[in-house]
């Protein structure tokens, strides 16, 4: 098998080439780049002979990235040519990649339409994303599927994230701004067999959204008083306000659909953490 995989320095891009190596893939990393010439993505697209497409490549879902410009044109003209470009590939499944973000702050658990509420151009932007893939998957009958993540962890997650944040403050003896949110975490490892499982049932699921998530959110406070105890010690902690004005206090995916095709949480909160 052959993996074509944009983003694949990214977080979830380097633990997804990892496993889809270990299990026998060859993996062809794509720079995002190069999802601005549709020409030049063509011929890429055609060399690679790729079985499967993951699109992991975005920009906006880290705090610093605020260009909304280039949110439009990473997150909807990149995906709308990587989807021409391997029209004609006979690939076996197009994992797109959204983010949870798109249900806004109105979010309750569905796979529909109505649910995708977000005010945020990063939100927008992959929802977009998101549907154009449905819409695409519908016209020319392709096995697209859009996975959307809620909050990852895990090794070599962007270290400034809330939870490599955390443990590096309690870690180093660090002050920690601790600000109210809730987030359905899920362990890096659940979230790679979760995109693994939408391969393995990519007929059945095409032009489909699949929420790939715990089913269970958590506080942050909740999230240091794990780690206080593995870390054996108190931390220095300091209370705050809200810092993202779109963080609510609902942030759980309905995983029904996931689980219903046989996926399992293996790893708990305190696991993952540990």
């Amino acid at each position: 098998m052959r993996s074509l995989i944009t983003g694949a320095n990214g977080f979830l891009g380097v633990h997804l080439s990892a496993e889809l190596t270990k299990i026998g893939h060859e993996v062809i990393p794509l720079d995002w780049q190069k999802l601005f010439n549709l020409n030049n993505l063509k011929k890429i697209i055609n060399n690679s002979q790729a079985d499967y497409i993951f699109h992991c490549a975005a920009y906006g879902n880290k705090y610093t990235q605020k260009d909304e410009k280039q949110m439009v044109k990473s997150n909807i003209i990149g995906t709308c040519n990587l989807l021409e470009a391997s029209r004609h590939i006979p690939y076996k499944a197009f994992i797109n990649t959204a983010s949870s973000s798109m249900y806004g702050e109105k979010y309750h658990p569905m796979n529909e339409l109505d649910s995708l509420d977000s005010d945020t151009f990063y939100g927008v932007t992959k929802a977009s994303g998101a549907l154009i893939c449905r819409a695409f998957a519908k016209k020319y009958n392709k096995p697209v599927i859009t996975a959307i993540p809620f909050s990852v962890y895990g090794p070599n997650d962007d270290p400034a994230h809330f939870i490599p944040t955390a443990i590096d403050c309690f870690k180093n003896n660090k002050e920690l701004k601790l600000a109210p949110g809730m987030h359905d975490w899920i362990y890096i490892d659940d979230y790679i067999v979760g995109l693994l499982t939408l391969i393995e049932n990519a007929e059945k699921l095409q032009g489909m959204m699949i929420n790939i998530g715990t089913g269970h959110q958590s506080s942050n406070v909740e999230i240091i008083a794990i780690l206080k105890q593995i870390f054996s010690k108190p931390g220095k902690i300091k209370h705050i306000g809200q810092i993202r004005s779109y963080d609510t206090n609902m942030w759980v995916a309905d995983n029904s659909l996931l689980k219903e095709l046989g996926w399992k949480q293996q790893f708990s909160l305190e696991e993952g953490l540990e």
